[in-house]
């Protein structure tokens, strides 16, 4: 009975990310289609959600934002995990002095918020996809790096490693073979709480006008959008609400589940 609570403990979480991820493959209709005579419908066959102040079918929008948002939270998970395990173990098994001066450093540019970042790179840029990406990926690599840093000096402090070590291991045979498989708990579970830190980082920064470009369909522009028409059609509102909120519930569990199923200490 408890493995399959504990099995449905992670395949829940994963079938609500994966369904908001591919979900725009049964999209209803054309989430850019507009059709005037079709604004602000309840919900009928043809529109399962009913249709914003455009006459745009709200559930082919709100499946597309989805493909949106987890597209960039996918590809930015995968870079802070290989960027970050990469640096993050180059520099945890320098020398002191050499780790005092990249923890200093490590831990300025930690303290510097994602949003700080998103200007930045806004005001180089512009507002696009690739733009929202790279400061989400900056600000999250740089905690890994600082995470897998301070795991990685740890484990070389412990007696398999100064056995690995004694035995002729190479540095790189240490680093890969024996200390990387015991980072991959810790990386999965940092990885998974800031899935849902980046959607609501990317819906909040939507939210407030910092969106990802002309036409880019996403769950925070259609939050923001739907502020004049709250009281009278709570929907436009809610229904992209509930899929922040259940994609971002679904990674908070994933990683809590991953905190339960080993001795975690982040």
């Amino acid at each position: 009975m408890n493995k399959v609570k504990n099995g449905l403990g992670y395949a829940i979480p994963i079938a609500v990310i994966a369904f908001c991820f591919v979900g725009f493959l049964f999209a209803p209709n054309d989430p850019q289609h507009v059709d005037l005579t079709a604004k602000l419908l309840e919900p009928c066959a043809q529109y399962p959600l009913g249709t914003n102040e455009m006459g745009q079918c709200l559930l082919s929008r709100i499946l597309y934002g989805g493909y949106t948002t987890l597209s960039i939270v996918l590809f930015g998970s995968v870079v802070v995990i290989v960027v970050g395990m990469l640096l993050g173990l180059l520099l945890g098994q320098g020398k002191a002095g050499r780790n005092v001066f990249t923890e200093s450093i490590l831990n300025a540019v930690t303290a510097i918020p994602p949003i700080a970042y998103l200007i930045i790179f806004i005001s180089a840029w512009g507002n696009s996809i690739p733009t929202m990406v790279v400061a989400l990926t900056v600000a999250l690599t740089l905690r890994m790096i600082k995470l897998i840093k301070s795991q990685t000096e740890i484990e070389f402090a412990k007696a398999y490693v100064l056995c690995a070590i004694a035995s002729g291991a190479s540095r790189s045979r240490v680093l890969f073979v024996h200390i990387v498989p015991n980072l991959l708990r810790e990386t999965l579970h940092f990885v998974c709480l800031s899935g849902g830190e980046m959607i609501l980082s990317i819906s909040g920064f939507s939210f407030i006008g910092l969106s990802l470009g002309d036409n880019v369909i996403d769950w925070g522009t259609m939050v923001s959008s739907a502020r004049n028409q709250v009281w009278a059609h709570p929907g436009l509102m809610f229904w992209p609400m509930l899929f922040i909120f259940a994609c971002v519930v679904s990674f908070n569990i994933l990683g809590r589940k991953l905190e339960e199923g080993g001795a975690l200490h982040v």
